[in-house]
Protein backbone atom coordinates (compact mmCIF):
# COMPACT_ATOMS: atom_id res chain seq x y z
CA UNK A 1 0.00 0.00 0.00
CA UNK A 2 0.83 3.26 -0.95
CA UNK A 3 0.04 6.76 1.20
CA UNK A 4 0.85 10.22 0.20
CA UNK A 5 0.61 12.79 2.84
CA UNK A 6 -0.91 16.08 2.16
CA UNK A 7 0.61 19.09 4.93
CA UNK A 8 -0.30 22.65 4.44
CA UNK A 9 2.99 23.78 6.30
CA UNK A 10 6.33 23.56 6.18
CA UNK A 11 8.21 20.31 6.95
CA UNK A 12 10.35 20.89 9.98
CA UNK A 13 7.63 22.81 12.15
CA UNK A 14 7.77 20.80 15.75
CA UNK A 15 4.32 20.12 15.27
CA UNK A 16 4.77 18.27 12.43
CA UNK A 17 6.74 15.28 14.48
CA UNK A 18 3.90 12.59 13.70
CA UNK A 19 4.94 13.40 10.28
CA UNK A 20 8.23 11.66 10.95
CA UNK A 21 7.49 8.78 13.34
CA UNK A 22 4.69 7.54 11.68
CA UNK A 23 5.80 6.97 7.99
CA UNK A 24 8.80 5.24 9.23
CA UNK A 25 6.71 2.86 11.77
CA UNK A 26 4.06 2.26 8.79
CA UNK A 27 7.17 1.54 6.36
CA UNK A 28 7.97 -1.38 8.95
CA UNK A 29 4.10 -2.97 8.56
CA UNK A 30 5.00 -2.68 4.51
CA UNK A 31 2.89 0.86 3.90
CA UNK A 32 5.32 3.04 1.90
CA UNK A 33 4.41 6.73 2.41
CA UNK A 34 4.94 10.34 0.81
CA UNK A 35 4.83 13.01 2.92
CA UNK A 36 4.33 16.15 1.05
CA UNK A 37 5.56 19.21 2.66
CA UNK A 38 6.69 22.52 1.90
CA UNK A 39 10.11 23.73 2.05
CA UNK A 40 13.85 22.86 1.00
CA UNK A 41 16.11 19.55 1.23
CA UNK A 42 18.56 20.02 4.03
CA UNK A 43 20.40 17.53 6.44
CA UNK A 44 18.18 15.29 8.63
CA UNK A 45 14.78 15.49 6.62
CA UNK A 46 13.46 12.02 5.97
CA UNK A 47 13.82 10.79 2.67
CA UNK A 48 10.05 9.87 2.10
CA UNK A 49 9.64 13.96 2.60
CA UNK A 50 8.28 15.24 -0.81
CA UNK A 51 9.75 19.26 -0.78
CA UNK A 52 7.79 21.71 -2.52
CA UNK A 53 9.37 25.09 -2.80
CA UNK A 54 7.97 27.61 -0.71
CA UNK A 55 7.52 30.67 -3.23
CA UNK A 56 8.51 34.02 -1.46
CA UNK A 57 7.85 32.23 1.74
CA UNK A 58 4.21 32.88 1.94
CA UNK A 59 2.01 29.96 2.86
CA UNK A 60 -1.25 31.31 0.78
CA UNK A 61 1.27 30.97 -2.42
CA UNK A 62 2.11 27.44 -1.64
CA UNK A 63 -1.19 26.12 -0.88
CA UNK A 64 -2.16 27.29 -4.09
CA UNK A 65 0.80 25.09 -5.54
CA UNK A 66 0.01 22.20 -3.43
CA UNK A 67 -3.68 22.07 -5.13
CA UNK A 68 -2.13 22.43 -8.20
CA UNK A 69 0.63 19.65 -8.20
CA UNK A 70 -0.94 17.25 -6.49
CA UNK A 71 -3.01 15.43 -9.49
CA UNK A 72 0.87 15.35 -10.97
CA UNK A 73 1.84 13.80 -7.60
CA UNK A 74 -0.34 11.42 -7.56
CA UNK A 75 0.04 9.94 -10.74
CA UNK A 76 3.91 9.96 -9.99
CA UNK A 77 3.64 8.17 -6.94
CA UNK A 78 0.35 5.83 -7.55
CA UNK A 79 -1.04 6.56 -3.50
CA UNK A 80 -3.45 3.73 -2.70
CA UNK A 81 -4.87 6.50 0.08
CA UNK A 82 -4.28 10.42 0.04
CA UNK A 83 -4.34 11.49 3.68
CA UNK A 84 -5.21 15.38 4.37
CA UNK A 85 -4.85 17.05 7.52
CA UNK A 86 -7.92 19.80 8.28
CA UNK A 87 -5.76 22.78 7.08
CA UNK A 88 -5.11 21.12 3.53
CA UNK A 89 -8.79 19.01 3.01
CA UNK A 90 -9.67 22.39 1.00
CA UNK A 91 -6.44 21.95 -1.64
CA UNK A 92 -7.68 18.29 -2.61
CA UNK A 93 -10.43 19.96 -5.00
CA UNK A 94 -9.08 19.04 -8.29
CA UNK A 95 -8.51 15.30 -6.69
CA UNK A 96 -11.83 14.87 -5.84
CA UNK A 97 -13.14 16.37 -9.26
CA UNK A 98 -10.80 14.19 -11.24
CA UNK A 99 -11.24 11.01 -9.26
CA UNK A 100 -15.31 11.70 -9.91
CA UNK A 101 -14.43 11.28 -13.55
CA UNK A 102 -12.66 8.02 -13.13
CA UNK A 103 -9.32 9.57 -13.51
CA UNK A 104 -7.71 8.16 -10.58
CA UNK A 105 -8.96 5.81 -7.74
CA UNK A 106 -7.47 6.26 -4.65
CA UNK A 107 -9.04 6.42 -1.22
CA UNK A 108 -9.52 9.76 0.49
CA UNK A 109 -9.19 10.06 3.87
CA UNK A 110 -9.54 13.37 6.36
CA UNK A 111 -7.05 13.23 9.23
CA UNK A 112 -7.90 15.97 12.50
CA UNK A 113 -5.12 16.20 14.82
CA UNK A 114 -6.64 19.23 16.91
CA UNK A 115 -9.60 21.37 16.63
CA UNK A 116 -9.26 24.93 16.10
CA UNK A 117 -7.39 26.73 18.40
CA UNK A 118 -9.98 30.02 18.87
CA UNK A 119 -9.12 33.57 18.45
CA UNK A 120 -10.61 37.13 17.80
CA UNK A 121 -11.67 36.44 14.36
CA UNK A 122 -12.65 32.77 14.94
CA UNK A 123 -11.39 32.59 11.20
CA UNK A 124 -9.53 29.29 12.04
CA UNK A 125 -12.64 27.98 13.63
CA UNK A 126 -14.82 28.24 10.31
CA UNK A 127 -11.61 26.89 8.21
CA UNK A 128 -11.89 23.67 10.25
CA UNK A 129 -15.85 23.22 10.71
CA UNK A 130 -16.04 23.36 6.49
CA UNK A 131 -13.08 21.15 6.19
CA UNK A 132 -15.13 18.43 8.21
CA UNK A 133 -18.00 19.25 6.35
CA UNK A 134 -16.58 19.02 3.06
CA UNK A 135 -14.83 15.56 4.21
CA UNK A 136 -17.90 13.97 4.96
CA UNK A 137 -19.19 14.58 1.67
CA UNK A 138 -16.17 13.67 -0.34
CA UNK A 139 -13.32 11.35 1.48
CA UNK A 140 -13.80 7.95 2.29
CA UNK A 141 -12.57 8.14 6.14
CA UNK A 142 -11.77 10.17 8.85
CA UNK A 143 -9.44 9.53 11.79
CA UNK A 144 -9.05 11.59 15.35
CA UNK A 145 -6.35 12.00 17.80
CA UNK A 146 -8.32 11.06 20.98
CA UNK A 147 -11.35 9.66 21.76
CA UNK A 148 -13.27 12.66 23.18
CA UNK A 149 -12.21 14.67 20.00
CA UNK A 150 -13.94 11.53 17.83
CA UNK A 151 -17.00 11.67 20.28
CA UNK A 152 -17.32 15.12 19.50
CA UNK A 153 -16.48 15.21 15.99
CA UNK A 154 -19.28 12.49 15.64
CA UNK A 155 -22.27 14.37 17.39
CA UNK A 156 -21.36 17.82 15.84
CA UNK A 157 -21.25 16.37 12.13
CA UNK A 158 -23.50 12.92 12.31
CA UNK A 159 -20.99 10.97 11.22
CA UNK A 160 -21.29 7.53 12.94
CA UNK A 161 -18.64 6.70 15.26
CA UNK A 162 -17.84 3.61 13.58
CA UNK A 163 -16.56 5.16 10.25
CA UNK A 164 -14.18 7.56 12.55
CA UNK A 165 -10.45 5.45 13.87
CA UNK A 166 -8.36 7.12 16.34
CA UNK A 167 -4.63 6.91 16.20
CA UNK A 168 -2.75 9.08 19.48
CA UNK A 169 0.30 11.03 19.22
CA UNK A 170 3.90 8.69 20.05
CA UNK A 171 6.80 8.70 20.35
CA UNK A 172 10.27 7.62 18.41
CA UNK A 173 12.06 5.30 21.30
CA UNK A 174 15.12 6.08 19.08
CA UNK A 175 15.11 9.70 18.67
CA UNK A 176 14.27 10.92 22.44
CA UNK A 177 15.97 8.54 24.42
CA UNK A 178 18.00 9.75 27.80
CA UNK A 179 20.94 10.97 26.77
CA UNK A 180 23.42 13.38 28.79
CA UNK A 181 23.65 16.90 28.59
CA UNK A 182 26.43 18.26 30.20
CA UNK A 183 27.97 20.29 27.23
CA UNK A 184 24.80 22.13 26.62
CA UNK A 185 24.41 22.74 30.19
CA UNK A 186 27.69 24.15 30.45
CA UNK A 187 27.42 26.05 27.04
CA UNK A 188 24.39 27.95 28.59
CA UNK A 189 25.68 28.06 32.05
CA UNK A 190 23.31 26.14 33.68
CA UNK A 191 25.50 23.67 35.82
CA UNK A 192 24.42 22.53 38.95
CA UNK A 193 21.07 24.48 38.48
CA UNK A 194 17.56 22.96 38.54
CA UNK A 195 16.31 23.21 35.11
CA UNK A 196 12.50 23.28 34.30
CA UNK A 197 11.46 23.02 31.40
CA UNK A 198 9.47 23.92 28.43
CA UNK A 199 9.58 23.34 24.33
CA UNK A 200 7.18 24.24 21.69
CA UNK A 201 4.90 26.65 20.26
CA UNK A 202 4.51 29.72 22.00
CA UNK A 203 0.93 31.06 21.49
CA UNK A 204 -1.96 32.39 23.42
CA UNK A 205 -4.07 29.75 25.66
CA UNK A 206 -1.35 27.50 26.08
CA UNK A 207 -0.02 28.60 29.29
CA UNK A 208 3.94 29.27 28.73
CA UNK A 209 3.15 33.07 29.94
CA UNK A 210 1.59 31.87 32.97
CA UNK A 211 4.99 29.50 33.68
CA UNK A 212 7.40 32.02 32.91
CA UNK A 213 5.52 34.15 35.33
CA UNK A 214 5.70 31.50 37.77
CA UNK A 215 9.36 32.17 38.64
CA UNK A 216 8.16 35.62 39.86
CA UNK A 217 7.00 33.43 43.00
CA UNK A 218 10.06 31.09 43.08
CA UNK A 219 12.81 34.33 43.54
CA UNK A 220 13.53 32.21 47.24
CA UNK A 221 15.87 29.72 44.84
CA UNK A 222 18.90 30.97 43.50
CA UNK A 223 19.28 27.82 41.22
CA UNK A 224 16.41 27.43 39.44
CA UNK A 225 15.91 28.30 35.85
CA UNK A 226 13.12 27.97 33.18
CA UNK A 227 14.76 27.27 30.05
CA UNK A 228 11.82 27.83 26.91
CA UNK A 229 12.60 26.25 23.72
CA UNK A 230 10.46 27.62 20.38
CA UNK A 231 8.61 30.27 18.57
CA UNK A 232 5.13 31.95 17.57
CA UNK A 233 2.71 34.41 17.71
CA UNK A 234 3.33 35.43 21.30
CA UNK A 235 7.43 35.06 21.45
CA UNK A 236 7.74 38.83 21.14
CA UNK A 237 4.99 39.32 24.39
CA UNK A 238 6.58 36.43 26.34
CA UNK A 239 10.38 38.91 25.85
CA UNK A 240 8.57 42.31 27.02
CA UNK A 241 7.00 40.25 29.72
CA UNK A 242 10.82 38.96 30.90
CA UNK A 243 11.79 42.23 30.70
CA UNK A 244 9.27 43.93 32.13
CA UNK A 245 9.06 42.09 34.93
CA UNK A 246 12.57 41.39 35.69
CA UNK A 247 12.12 37.38 35.35
CA UNK A 248 16.14 37.17 35.01
CA UNK A 249 15.38 33.21 35.92
CA UNK A 250 14.08 32.56 32.44
CA UNK A 251 16.19 31.80 29.07
CA UNK A 252 14.33 31.93 26.05
CA UNK A 253 15.62 29.98 22.72
CA UNK A 254 14.54 29.80 19.85
CA UNK A 255 13.06 27.20 17.61
CA UNK A 256 15.48 24.48 17.07
CA UNK A 257 15.24 21.67 14.04
CA UNK A 258 13.31 18.42 14.95
CA UNK A 259 16.87 16.45 15.88
CA UNK A 260 18.33 19.02 17.74
CA UNK A 261 15.32 19.10 20.20
CA UNK A 262 15.99 15.63 22.20
CA UNK A 263 19.64 17.55 23.51
CA UNK A 264 17.52 20.46 24.87
CA UNK A 265 15.12 18.41 26.48
CA UNK A 266 18.12 16.85 28.34
CA UNK A 267 18.93 20.15 29.58
CA UNK A 268 15.59 19.81 31.94
CA UNK A 269 15.15 18.33 35.34
CA UNK A 270 12.11 18.84 35.81
CA UNK A 271 9.52 19.08 32.44
CA UNK A 272 5.93 21.17 31.97
CA UNK A 273 3.20 20.85 29.87
CA UNK A 274 1.17 23.73 31.27
CA UNK A 275 -2.23 23.48 28.88
CA UNK A 276 -4.85 25.42 30.16
CA UNK A 277 -8.21 23.10 30.71
CA UNK A 278 -9.67 24.66 27.20
CA UNK A 279 -11.88 22.54 24.91
CA UNK A 280 -9.60 22.24 22.65
CA UNK A 281 -6.83 21.34 24.74
CA UNK A 282 -8.90 18.25 26.53
CA UNK A 283 -9.21 16.22 23.20
CA UNK A 284 -5.63 16.84 22.57
CA UNK A 285 -2.80 14.06 22.76
CA UNK A 286 -0.12 15.97 23.63
CA UNK A 287 3.33 15.13 22.13
CA UNK A 288 5.71 16.98 24.21
CA UNK A 289 4.28 14.65 27.79
CA UNK A 290 5.13 11.94 25.23
CA UNK A 291 8.81 12.99 24.34
CA UNK A 292 9.36 13.87 28.00
CA UNK A 293 8.22 10.22 29.31
CA UNK A 294 10.11 8.52 26.34
CA UNK A 295 13.49 10.55 27.62
CA UNK A 296 12.94 9.79 31.46
CA UNK A 297 12.11 13.24 32.62
CA UNK A 298 9.91 13.72 35.38
CA UNK A 299 6.67 16.10 34.59
CA UNK A 300 4.29 18.66 35.78
CA UNK A 301 0.76 18.88 34.63
CA UNK A 302 -2.17 20.48 34.40
CA UNK A 303 -4.99 18.67 35.85
CA UNK A 304 -6.66 18.51 32.09
CA UNK A 305 -8.16 15.56 30.58
CA UNK A 306 -6.01 15.25 27.77
CA UNK A 307 -3.39 14.56 30.45
CA UNK A 308 -4.56 12.45 32.70
CA UNK A 309 -5.62 10.30 29.49
CA UNK A 310 -1.55 9.26 29.24
CA UNK A 311 -0.92 9.79 33.51
CA UNK A 312 -3.78 8.30 35.18
CA UNK A 313 -2.18 7.97 38.74
CA UNK A 314 -1.26 11.00 40.94
CA UNK A 315 1.99 9.80 42.22
CA UNK A 316 3.84 9.62 38.58
CA UNK A 317 3.15 13.35 38.09
CA UNK A 318 3.15 16.85 39.18
CA UNK A 319 -0.04 17.87 39.00
CA UNK A 320 -1.01 21.45 39.50
CA UNK A 321 -4.71 22.33 39.29
CA UNK A 322 -5.25 24.66 36.88
CA UNK A 323 -3.09 27.03 34.49
CA UNK A 324 -2.10 29.87 36.82
CA UNK A 325 1.39 31.09 38.41
CA UNK A 326 1.14 30.43 41.63
CA UNK A 327 -0.31 26.96 41.57
CA UNK A 328 2.71 26.53 39.10
CA UNK A 329 5.32 28.07 41.09
CA UNK A 330 3.85 25.45 44.16
CA UNK A 331 4.12 22.48 41.99
CA UNK A 332 7.78 23.47 40.72
CA UNK A 333 8.34 23.88 44.30
CA UNK A 334 7.20 20.41 45.36
CA UNK A 335 9.29 19.28 42.49
CA UNK A 336 12.77 20.94 44.07
CA UNK A 337 12.32 19.59 46.86
CA UNK A 338 12.00 16.14 45.75
CA UNK A 339 14.59 16.66 43.34
CA UNK A 340 16.50 13.72 44.66
CA UNK A 341 13.53 11.34 43.55
CA UNK A 342 13.10 12.80 40.39
CA UNK A 343 15.40 10.53 38.46
CA UNK A 344 13.05 7.35 39.99
CA UNK A 345 10.13 9.72 38.22
CA UNK A 346 11.29 9.59 35.24
CA UNK A 347 11.86 5.90 34.56
CA UNK A 348 8.34 5.39 35.56
CA UNK A 349 7.54 7.36 32.68
CA UNK A 350 10.54 6.04 30.73
CA UNK A 351 8.63 2.78 30.98
CA UNK A 352 5.29 3.94 30.06
CA UNK A 353 6.72 5.48 26.83
CA UNK A 354 7.74 2.19 25.71
CA UNK A 355 5.04 0.19 26.66
CA UNK A 356 2.24 2.15 25.44
CA UNK A 357 2.88 5.11 23.78
CA UNK A 358 5.30 4.24 20.57
CA UNK A 359 4.67 5.59 16.53
CA UNK A 360 4.92 1.33 15.71
CA UNK A 361 1.71 0.84 18.19
CA UNK A 362 -0.20 3.59 16.72
CA UNK A 363 0.57 2.44 13.19
CA UNK A 364 -0.65 -1.00 13.60
CA UNK A 365 -3.94 1.09 14.39
CA UNK A 366 -3.67 3.39 11.19
CA UNK A 367 -2.99 0.80 8.91
CA UNK A 368 -5.72 -1.23 9.89
CA UNK A 369 -8.26 1.43 9.49
CA UNK A 370 -7.02 2.29 6.16
CA UNK A 371 -6.87 -1.29 4.77
CA UNK A 372 -10.73 -1.09 6.01
CA UNK A 373 -10.90 2.50 3.78
CA UNK A 374 -9.22 0.58 0.86
CA UNK A 375 -11.17 -2.56 0.86
CA UNK A 376 -14.60 -0.17 1.10
CA UNK A 377 -15.49 -1.50 4.61
CA UNK A 378 -15.44 2.00 5.84
CA UNK A 379 -16.75 4.77 3.81
CA UNK A 380 -17.95 8.30 4.69
CA UNK A 381 -19.58 9.58 2.13
CA UNK A 382 -22.95 6.82 2.74
CA UNK A 383 -23.51 8.47 5.85
CA UNK A 384 -23.31 12.08 4.47
CA UNK A 385 -26.62 13.91 3.60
Amino acid sequence: MNVLWVNSSPGQKVSNTHLYGVPRALEKLGVRSFVLVGGRRAPNIPEFFVLLPMPLKRLGIYRLLVTMALPWLCWKYRPDVVISDWQSAGMTWLLVLMRRLGLFNFRLVHDVRTVSVKKDNDRGERIWIKSLQYAHRHFDGLTTITEPLKDLISRQFDIPASQIAVWQSGVDLNHFRPQNASSLRRELDLEDKFVVFYHGAVESNRGILELAESTHYLEDLPDLRLLVVGYGSEWNKLVDLIRESKLDKVILKPSVPYHQIPQWIACGDLCVVPLPNHPWWVVSSPLKLMEYLAMGKPVMLTEILAHRAVITRDEDAFWVPECDPQQFAEGIRRAYQQRTRLQEWGMKGQRLAAENLTWERQASLLKDYLMQVSSKKINLRSSAI
